[in-house]
């Protein structure tokens, strides 16, 4: 039986069923590290992340560790960089190593046939890389060339400026080092923030269909030899400049300008802080937010605008980014403003009110797709001290969110006069 479509009838839409999430396992292996293990998924493959709870701000020379990291897959006392790239390439495996403001990580995806045979391989990575002079220069040449890039782009230029502004100029988040210094780090340099960062006991966690894999891994790791304590991490609140400002840095580029503009305001542990990032997704957050159909749709002054409510362990900042030509500069933060204060004087239509929840809930549910994305969840949590039930507590505030309160909320924290407002340009602009 042929059944046509009715294309000029538009599909019903659903809502969610309700969604939960699973959670890890946690074993305390015999030499104290904790694995928490998350067994989910079909496919024959795993992930094995090893966190580590000292990242970019409790480095001396943060620049340092960024290089330390890069250099952990290029050679070990045992096996050249070449030969690390083989084994994975070799065992259909993948090697990603981050380092970020208060930890750096260790990932390994595999096939669970070979996870076993990888172990060693991801042990000697840990705890012998070999950090060889000429693997260094090379990476620290590749460094400076980003770094001198860098300063000719104008998003990144007013981004940075932003986090002045917002932290303030002395807060060890915004410490630096120019061309000069990349070039004197050595790998002196390397190996004390290595010691650091990877000599403390980190957090194992591993996700995917791990019934044939969990024994080797919780005995290969429970024979790792940690004692180092940890670092106290180097947590300091956000210090932003009072009152709002407006500050302009002149690029060496080409073509078009970057508006970073800036609210601070509440972190994670906030008890509005939920549901004013949903205020903050109708504001920016998708396709056809309230920016993007202005300035983009309506206005054309740019190819794109978001804005995101940003969750530091060291507080919280409502971030409103774009590019535009720098004609239309001023009229981009006269709409922003615009934006702002429809959202604190305006109430929400219903119509889109459930818009902005179905993206939230679309968003959330995303998060279960695969083991890696809940279990990414999970350390997520670790690393911005959420507390366990913070899934819960979004769907809760997702479903009950109302227009007065969004319109409460904006009035709360959508203040005009606190904008710091960063402006990267072409010098000759």
């Amino acid at each position: 039986m042929n059944c046509l479509i009715d294309r000029k009838k538009e599909p019903v839409v659903k809502g969610f069923k309700r969604l939960s999430i699973p959670y890890p396992s946690v074993t305390t292996l015999p030499n104290g590290l904790q694995l928490y293990a998350l067994d989910a998924g079909d496919q024959p493959i795993n992930r094995i992340t090893v966190s580590f709870g000292s990242g970019l701000m409790e480095a001396a020379i943060p620049d340092s560790l960024q290089l330390a990291v890069q250099l952990l897959r290029e050679g070990t006392a045992s096996f050249s960089g070449s030969t690390i790239s083989e084994t994975l390439d070799y065992h259909g495996a993948w090697l990603k190593c981050d380092a970020l403001s208060h930890n750096v990580s260790v990932n390994l995806w595999s096939l669970n046939k070979s996870t076993a045979k990888l172990l060693p391989l991801l042990g000697e990575i840990l705890t012998k890389p070999s950090f060889q002079e000429k693997a260094f220069i090379t990476l620290r040449d590749k460094h400076k060339s980003r770094y001198l890039l860098s300063q000719k782009n104008v998003s990144y230029m007013a981004s940075r400026n932003d986090k002045k502004l917002v932290f303030g100029a002395s807060h060890p988040i915004n410490r630096m080092i120019d061309a000069e210094g990349i070039d004197a780090l050595s790998t002196d340099d390397i190996q004390a923030a290595y010691r650091q960062a990877f000599t403390p006991a980190p957090r194992l966690f591993i996700a995917g269909n791990l019934e044939e894999v969990l024994p080797a891994v919780s005995d290969f790791f429970g024979r790792l030899d940690y004692n180092a304590p940890a670092a106290d991490q180097n947590i300091i609140d956000m210090q932003p400049l009072p009152g709002s400002h407006t500050f302009v840095i002149d690029v060496d580029a080409e073509h078009q300008a970057a508006l970073a503009i800036s609210i601070p305001t509440i972190d994670r542990n906030h008890p509005d802080y939920i549901a004013l990032r949903l205020v903050i997704m109708a504001l920016g957050g998708y396709f056809g937010s309230r920016l993007m159909a202005n300035i983009r749709e309506d206005k054309g002054y740019t190819y794109g605008i978001q804005a995101n409510l940003l969750g530091y362990r060291e507080g919280g900042v409502i971030s409103i980014m774009t590019e535009t030509a720098t004609q239309y500069i001023d009229a981009v933060i006269n709409e922003v403003r615009h934006e702002l204060i429809r959202l604190r004087e305006q109430p929400m239509p219903d119509d889109e009110l459930f818009i902005v929840k179905n993206n939230a809930m679309t968003s959330l549910a995303a998060t279960l797709d695969t083991p890696f994305s809940i279990m990414d969840l999970h350390i997520s949590q670790f690393h911005t001290g959420t507390p366990e039930n913070y899934f819960e507590k979004q769907l809760e505030v997702i479903n009950s969110l109302s227009t007065p309160q969004i319109l409460e909320l904006s009035q709360k924290y959508l203040d005009i006069d606190r904008l710091l407002i960063s402006i990267a340009r072409p010098a000759h602009a």
